[in-house]
């Protein structure tokens, strides 16, 4: 009997040659991360707290231009309630660029410019 005969092993394919793989290209080093550098911030106005409190009367207003200055008692005229305004012009009788029903009718622009002018004068 004839022992059958094998047919040659192939050898196991190989894999076609790969050109040989380039190494990763290098990053162009980065200088070192910084703190991201905050863009400067505008001069501020004075701050809400840094204001003196809203005058209650002509003494407290006359002492806030006497101490900060026109301006800085300006801004926190600003911030008062029309009627209390009123209430401020009406302190100083004859004083001011206007009186009685020109105060009552007066809004709050009108009242401010009227402070301005009495403390820039």
């Amino acid at each position: 009997m004839k022992t059958p005969e094998k047919a040659p092993e192939k050898a196991p394919e190989k894999e076609p040659e790969k050109a040989p793989e380039k190494a990763p290209a290098k990053e162009p080093e980065k200088a070192p991360a910084k703190a991201p550098e905050k863009a400067p911030e505008p001069p501020k106005q004075k701050a809400a707290d840094e204001l003196p409190e809203p005058p209650k009367d002509r003494k407290a207003l006359e002492a806030i231009v006497k101490k900060y200055g026109v301006d800085t008692a300006l801004e926190v005229l600003q911030k008062v309630r029309v009627v209390d305004l009123r209430s401020l012009a009406r302190e100083y009788n004859g004083e001011f660029g206007i009186a009685g029903r020109e105060i009552r009718n007066a809004n709050k622009k009108v009242l401010i410019d009227e402070f301005k002018a009495f403390f820039t004068k």
